[in-house]
């Protein structure tokens, strides 16, 4: 095996990009959104992220928050709690303290390193929970920000069991919970039940802003209860700040009316504007996982683009680096993203999580919405791969689940220096402009199944919230019989000895094996096995192409034992793919 030691990433480009700065603290990474200097008040504001799912869904709407908080004079705060997104994992038996300690920890390092005299805690569902339970232990806190607020964490531990329930996710030994790969022990499960907003006493005065999705008798008893303690309580609608709460794929839809939330604040918190501005900042934002060395790394034109370049610290490291893309509106912090690279880590490989331009972390031209499939990503693949090789790298893999393997693809058939791709529940190869990335899902299943599934309880739930559009897939009807009607023609016309034009998959597939060893992977009865038999017949593979089906996972390879079956295959892949490039050479 060949192994290289490339320089540092330090010097590359500039991680401090005026008003956002990664930092690190007790193993937490977080982004400070620092406020201009002329405008920079005494109160700074940390950010509270969901749990989970609400973690994603509000990633970027909580950087456009902390953006126009700062713009408005308040030093903001962004962060993710130990043992979530880009953080070290929590070695603790129990996380509701350790959840707390965190938010305290960020409150103290805006005090220390802003110069902050007061704080605004503002969060988002469990987030929200999670600020008014810390605000009540604070004799500096400003002001309170709840959006779409966990009330009470008994009900929020029975929508997590039934949410496991329907990933079939294993509970664990005693009462242990385990939901998208988060698992919570027994006593944090138990201390999160007993939490109950009404019975929370926030500081007398503090200003107390309320985002509620729908009006709710308990939500208005913890009011009437905080108003009691002399809380100052204000009650506004979440019109605006769906996108909170939107599935990701729908990044393309209009962003959260986030300077509702700034608005409020600039009336309700008294600032003093003094002009402060960062003090001694620290630049480095390095955080050490079991086993690794993450950066941030900022790339591309102006580092618009940024990444986390997670590196093996407990044993040599390889030539090859992998660039893992986002997938659908994933942020580059998604659990499926961090554990992949961790354990690409331990088997000796560097790799690159990136956000494309517009999501998570990374910056579309005028912070612009961007589309899942129609907006070209080769560009910002390319630049990753440009950043690694001033890094020192030589080889490369790209990786990537669904979206992010369609990318991945379209960026190798351009970008000679790919090596192997790494493609899991690849979609149909070719994207028809103009069509909504919510038809594509369905777009080569039969309709029985689009039925099946439009009629499943997990259907109805989606089309009751909203974010499902009936019209949208009964068009996904039509997409699939007219690709039905193509399959037949070519059948018809191959025996009379009409030999059609290869498809671009195939055409394409078959220029890559010439110098890229291709792993596709596929969930049992995910739709890309559809699209990928519609473009070959066993015959017609070729020899360089692995197609891997696991029965046990589903498409989007939800929960912790679903994703190490998916990193075995794609790792064990790798592995293989360097041992025979090196017995070439």
């Amino acid at each position: 095996m060949y192994f290289a030691s490339p320089a540092s990433a330090a010097g590359l480009v500039s991680l401090s990009k005026p008003g956002m700065q990664p930092i690190s603290f007790g193993g937490c990474f977080g982004w400070l959104h620092a406020a201009p200097a002329e405008m920079a008040t005494s109160t700074a504001v940390v950010l509270c992220a969901g749990l989970k799912t609400d973690a994603l869904t509000g990633f970027r709407s909580f950087r456009q928050l902390a953006d126009t908080l700062a713009q408005a004079g308040f030093p903001t705060l962004r962060f993710q709690y130990p043992g979530t997104g880009d953080s070290c994992e929590l070695d603790a038996a129990e996380y509701w303290a350790a959840w707390q300690a965190s938010v305290h920890m960020a409150a103290d390092w805006l005090r220390n390193h802003c110069g902050a005299q007061r704080i605004v805690l503002c969060g988002l569902r469990f987030g929200a929970m999670l600020a008014a339970v810390v605000a009540e232990n604070r004799a500096d806190v400003a002001g309170l920000v709840l959006l779409a607020p966990v009330v009470r964490g008994k009900s929020y531990i029975r929508q997590l069991m039934i949410e496991a329930k329907l990933q079939g996710e294993e509970a664990g030994a005693g009462d242990n919970l385990a939901v998208d790969g988060l698992l919570l022990p027994e006593e944090t499960v138990r201390l999160i039940r007993q939490v109950d907003l009404r019975s929370v006493t926030l500081p007398p005065m503090c200003p107390v802003a309320v985002y509620a999705e729908t009006p709710s008798p308990v939500l208005s008893q913890c009011a009437q209860a905080w108003a009691r303690c002399g809380a100052k309580v204000t009650l506004e609608d979440f019109a605006g700040l769906e996108a909170m709460l939107r599935l990701n794929f729908m990044i393309h839809e209009a962003p959260a009316a986030v300077g509702r939330i700034a608005a409020w604040l600039r009336a309700a918190v008294e600032a003093d504007r003094s002009g402060l501005q960062p003090d001694c900042v620290p630049a480095d934002a390095e955080i050490r996982p079991a086993g690794c060395i993450e950066t941030p790394l900022r790339f591309g034109v102006n580092g618009a683009l940024f990444g986390i370049l997670c590196r093996p610290s407990a044993c040599a490291e390889s030539d090859v680096a992998v660039v893992i893309g986002n997938t659908a509106g994933d942020p580059h912090c998604a659990p499926l993203h961090v554990d992949l690279a961790r354990r690409f880590a331990a088997a000796g490989f560097a790799s690159l999580r990136m956000d494309f331009a517009g999501v998570g972390d990374s910056l579309a031209p005028g912070d612009a919405e961007t589309n899942v499939l129609e907006t070209d990503r080769r560009p910002d693949m390319i630049a990753a791969l440009d950043a690694l090789s001033q890094i020192g790298f030589k080889h490369f893999a790209l990786e990537g689940l669904c979206s992010a393997a369609y990318h991945a693809f379209h960026t190798a058939v351009v970008d000679p220096r790919i090596r192997a791709l790494l493609l899991v529940n690849i979609p149909p190869f070719t994207w028809r402009d103009s069509n909504a990335s919510e038809l594509q899902v369905f777009a080569a299943q039969s309709p029985l199944e689009l039925l099946r599934k439009m009629c499943s309880p997990q259907g109805w739930m989606v089309l009751y919230r909203g974010r499902l559009k009936l019209a949208g897939r009964l068009t996904g009807l039509g997409i699939w019989l007219v690709r039905k009607a193509e399959a037949v023609v070519q059948r018809i016309a191959h025996p009379l000895g009409f030999r059609p034009r290869p498809s671009f998959a195939r055409a394409s597939v078959g220029g890559l094996s010439q110098r890229v060893r291709s792993l596709f992977v596929f969930s049992k009865g995910d739709v890309g096995i559809a699209a990928f038999t519609q473009a070959f017949t066993p015959k017609q593979i070729p020899s360089d192409v692995t197609v891997q089906i696991i029965p046990v996972v589903d498409h989007n390879i939800a929960g912790r034992e679903a994703r190490r079956l998916v990193a075995e295959h794609v790792i064990g892949f790798l592995l293989q793919n360097q041992e025979r490039t090196a017995d070439s050479l």
